[in-house]
């Protein structure tokens, strides 16, 4: 009878780690190009705009292919900010700003312009994850999305928002975002058309 070599299990879990990993098709190497434009998007307000009208951004969709998505939170709880009126006053709304919704996503105004930002702070500290941030027409900011849920490596897109106008009746905030489709790359310039 021929022997058999018995594998410990703790040597083979490395291995099949990787495996499910490719497997699952987790691509977070930087591989997808960058946009060539930036999407524009409408968001009204959270709490007193219509109803059927996106109110939050998805950057995570920007993950890959896609691309960062207004949404409306009535119909689902895949977003990262929303955009809402407070008091009166103009506001970001971090997803961790409502009871329920994991701290994650973050964003930050940024003092630089629109075109010259050209990379997202790393200091993940830097980003407002709970609290409201004031919102002020030409101003620019950086989302850290919350953690990628399609994927079992933690991941965060980066993106960069330009409020281009605000709206009255209903309020409306319309934006230009630049995005980074690859996992954590934090590079916010646009891909050279050719």
């Amino acid at each position: 009878m021929a022997h058999v070599k018995r594998v410990s299990i703790r040597r083979l879990a490395p291995l099949l780690l990787a495996v499910a990993v490719i497997a699952c098709g987790d691509n977070t190497s930087s591989s997808f190009p960058r946009p060539s434009e930036p999407v524009e998007a409408g968001l009204y307000d959270i709490s007193g705009g219509p109803i059927d009208r996106a109110s939050a951004l998805n950057v995570v969709s920007g993950r890959g292919n896609g691309q960062p998505r207004a949404v409306r939170v009535d119909v689902t709880d895949q977003w990262d900010i929303g955009f809402g009126i407070l008091e009166g006053e103009l506001v970001w709304l971090p997803a961790g700003f409502f009871e329920g919704f994991e701290p994650d996503a973050g964003i930050l105004e940024l003092p630089e312009g629109f075109e010259q930002l050209t990379e997202a702070p790393s200091d993940k500290e830097l980003y407002e994850k709970e609290e409201p941030v004031p919102l002020k027409d030409g101003g620019v900011y950086v989302v850290r999305s919350r953690t990628d849920p399609a994927l079992s490596v933690p991941c965060h897109i980066f993106a960069k928002l330009l409020v281009s106008a605000i709206q009255e009746d209903p309020t409306r905030v319309d934006l230009q975002v630049v995005w980074n489709p690859n996992c954590d790359d934090r590079n916010l310039t646009l891909e050279e058309s050719l």
